[in-house]
């Protein structure tokens, strides 16, 4: 495997911020999710559910709800604004104002022709859905309480609100209340407190479901608007209620981190009638479930302890399958941390401020598996607070260690960092080139000496840095002309190629020194989560959101014979049953055969001068070979060498003098931070 020296790295204290709402996307299979910082992320459901894009909150800017209208994403929150996003740039295409106060909630006819939203004041406004905007068209009934609720009927002609202590439904054509439907407060303590209808769902068979804060899901037959069946499933609060798209399942979201499933199926065997029936409760949250979606195969959750659950339907999904596994999504699948390899330095991102770390050193020499005496500790040199109110989108440190550069939605910032003895001093480069505005992804060359900028429509801004000055350079366009966002980016050490990739799944080689198009990698199905061009021999090796791994001669224009031996025998079941994307690859600097792969759980050193594993091998057999002599080990042993000593793992990458950076946040410390739950699991209750 190779012995290296790793600075275990425990200092980034990267802190994910609450789930808030969801839509899922059924036509693209693409979910949205909102954090409580105002950040939305796309997950691709259809794609080992990879997080796609990402788009930074604002300062102020609350999101309280999401809505899918086609391609089209909107949202809505305290702020009193609608919000439409630009999937292409990463930002909000347009805010339009509801002059309602704060608003709860949106949603949207499956006609996708007008937009509804509940607000503070008591008014549920529509809206026109236009090709380029949205536009006010009227008030339904004021009411005397706040909309906290809303769901569309199927056929697009009433609509349900949910309020303090009642239900409402509005003809969509006149704008006028038809039903009043009063939710009981429920037992005890509770008959003196306001009922909050935190969730309403609008069935085609006239059917609403509604969650409460007294803890019911309860069933109405909206015709007559009265109550069929109550449910009580929670002490505490039904936050969330999601829809399945044949309306044959329902499940509710709770404060107490559990989510309960109903389905419309006969009581007894052999009975014709059927009815809303509690069948199964899942707990994967340990706080409250803020957000619910469905999907054909699965319940998709998410709350205050941050992680997003998919949660498999057994009866949907062949067992034993990686779709029948639980996903649990924790940590982000983009780098959150750049590495100056010259000056053993590190680059914290948070949303609204930078770190940079001097990594700590060791004299000391050991046993594989030794803690070395550190001699020097990590030392915090700069604490940079970014401007403005948007939140940092990208950021990166050149190897160097002397640039630094961020961007957020509204510019990008690029400072010249010097060091003398202990003082450093951090200087921001007041002019840059006008059409470095904005970047999705920053990348310094090897030698420092020039600076990346990824722009719209995955062009690249090439800028050259100099002490006196930052000069535009070039820009490099790809010929597809493809609209969407390169998410990686990586630059050979050579300094002469520049690799790039889409959310197309499209990879780009630039030559640096001619400043042009080199070739275009055949586009695989999958997208690129990680990427890094080799030292020695010009490769490219590519990790897609599959699991797949390809090397792509730049030399030859084609793959490389180790690449189709590669996928020809196909890679081992273990390896494609992993439910986490490789994020980082690195290079063994002793060794050209060992190309470094990292996830969230292992990093892995692929040694591409032993024979690949097939089906029948143990993948991990690193612990099982040790205690094999000498012979029998080198028969046994594989290309793959796969290390779990390190968890969570957010980047591993390799230092000039040989050693390796391993930054890990451990699940436990970002628990350890949450706010105390509810209710907490005791034995036996």
């Amino acid at each position: 495997m190779g012995e290296f020296k790793v600075h275990r790295v425990r200092f980034f204290d990267y802190m994910p911020s609450a789930i808030r709402a969801m839509a899922f996307n059924s036509q693209t299979e693409r979910l949205a999710l909102a954090r409580v910082d105002g950040a939305v992320e796309i997950f691709n459901f259809a794609d080992s559910y990879f997080q796609e894009k990402v788009i930074p909150g604002q300062d102020g800017r609350t999101i309280e709800a999401l809505c899918w209208v086609g391609g089209r994403l909107f949202s809505v929150g305290l702020n009193g604004e609608i919000t439409e996003y630009d999937l292409e740039n990463l930002r909000p295409r347009y805010t339009i104002e509801a002059y309602g106060g704060p608003i709860w909630t949106i949603s949207s006819n499956s006609q996708g022709t007008h937009l509804v939203v509940g607000c503070e004041d008591g008014t549920v406004k529509m809206f026109e859905i236009l090709e380029e905007t949205i536009q006010f068209q009227r008030n339904l009934d004021r009411q005397k309480s706040r909309i906290l609720s809303l769901s569309w009927h199927p056929s697009g002609t009433m609509i349900a609100a949910g309020m303090m202590d009642m239900i409402r439904i509005f003809d969509a054509q006149s704008g006028h209340a038809t039903h009043r439907l009063l939710v009981d407060r429920g037992l005890g303590t509770y008959k003196s407190r306001e009922v909050v209808v935190w969730s309403v769902a609008f069935l085609s068979n006239n059917t609403i479901i509604s969650g409460d804060s007294a803890g019911k899901v309860q069933v109405w037959d909206g015709h007559t608007g009265t109550l069929v069946r109550t449910h009580l499933v929670t002490k505490w609060d039904v936050l969330a209620l999601s829809v399945s798209q044949d309306e044959s399942s329902v499940v509710a979201g709770t404060s107490e981190g559990t989510v309960v499933q109903f389905q419309f199926i006969s009581p007894t065997v052999g009975q014709q009638n059927k009815e809303w029936v509690r069948t199964r409760t899942f707990k994967n949250h340990t706080h409250d479930v803020r957000a619910l979606a469905q999907t054909e195969t699965a319940i998709v959750s998410g709350g205050v302890d941050t992680q997003l659950v998919v949660r498999p339907l057994l009866d949907k999904v062949e067992k034993k399958t990686q779709e029948s596994a639980l996903h649990k999504i924790a940590f982000p699948h983009r780098s959150l941390v750049s590495c100056a390899k010259k000056a053993g330095m590190l680059l914290f991102q948070f949303p609204d401020h930078l770190e940079l770390w001097r990594l700590g050193e060791s004299d000391g020499h050991g046993k594989p598996g030794d803690s070395l005496p550190v001699q020097r500790k990590p030392e915090k040199l700069i604490h940079l607070k970014r401007k403005g109110d948007d939140q940092i989108h990208c950021s990166a440190l050149s190897p160097c260690g002397g640039w630094l550069a961020y961007s957020s939605v509204a510019s990008v910032r690029l400072y010249r960092i010097q060091y003398d003895n202990n003082n450093v001093s951090l200087t921001k480069v007041a002019k840059l080139p006008k059409l470095l505005h904005s970047a999705h992804q920053l990348c310094f060359s090897p030698d420092s000496s020039k600076l990346f900028a990824s722009s719209s429509q995955s062009s690249v801004i090439v800028v050259a840095l100099s002490q006196s000055e930052c000069k535009y350079v070039h820009t490099l366009k790809p010929k597809s002309g493809s609209r969407q966002p390169i998410h990686l980016m990586y630059a050979s050490e050579d300094g002469k190629w520049l690799a790039t990739a889409n959310t197309d799944h499209e990879v780009y080689i630039y030559n640096l020194q001619k400043l042009k198009l080199h070739c275009t990698v055949p586009v695989y199905s999958s997208c690129p989560t990680a990427m890094a061009i080799h030292p020695a021999t010009s490769n490219l090796v590519v990790v897609h959101a599959d699991q797949q791994i390809f090397e792509y001669s730049l030399a030859q224009k084609e793959y490389t014979q180790w690449s189709r031996k590669l996928q020809k025998q196909g890679l081992h079941p273990s390896w494609l049953g992993r439910d986490t994307p490789v994020t980082h690859i690195t290079f063994n600097p002793k060794n050209p055969a060992h190309i470094i792969l990292q996830d969230t759980y292992m990093f892995c050193v692929i040694d591409q001068s032993l024979p690949l594993p097939d089906q029948e091998t143990a993948l991990y057999n690193q612990m099982a070979l040790r205690s094999l002599p000498e012979q029998e080990r080198v028969a046994q042993s594989h290309a793959f060498k796969i290390c779990k000593t390190f968890q969570h793992l957010l980047c591993v990458c390799s230092l000039e003098d040989h050693s390796l950076v391993a930054v890990e946040r451990p699940l436990l410390d970002i628990t350890a931070q949450l706010p105390a739950p509810v209710r907490q699991k005791k034995f036996a209750t």
